[in-house]
């Protein structure tokens, strides 16, 4: 409750903006950003998730989810999410956030204590959190 009372100024412009248009993926988007800046974890991930929705495809969006899961210590949807990052970004000729996304991989595996053919497989998908 007292969250929302002291939100910044930034978070409270854009959940107004997601009650016009609430399947507006760029909002979503930079709501998580906000969220993530003041440590709101769940709640930044709820929003990236949201940008998902509409816009599968978006390799920003699975990089941050990847670096959140990370933080959160859920290394099975980290890693699931930086290889679907690792990939859009290949599909966009983004070699350098492919190759970022390739180190955080294998960072991972050995964060997680994940061999790579023990992994999940990219574009599968995951149960969420409810938050």
């Amino acid at each position: 409750m007292f969250s929302k009372i002291f939100e910044s100024k930034e978070i409270k412009e854009l959940r107004s903006r997601l009650e016009s248009t609430p399947n507006d993926p760029a909002a979503h988007f930079y709501l998580g950003a906000a969220y993530e800046k003041y440590g709101r974890y769940k709640d930044a991930i709820r929003e990236f998730e949201e940008t998902l929705k509409s816009n599968s495809k978006s390799a920003e969006a699975h990089y941050n989810l990847a670096l959140l899961h990370e933080k959160m210590l859920n290394g099975e949807k980290a890693i699931l999410h930086i290889i679907n990052a690792g990939n859009l970004f290949g599909n966009k000729n983004d070699q350098v956030n492919k190759t970022e996304a390739r180190r955080l991989l294998r960072m991972y595996y050995r964060k997680f204590n994940v061999k790579p053919k023990d992994s999940v497989e990219p574009d599968k998908e995951i149960q969420t959190e409810k938050t």
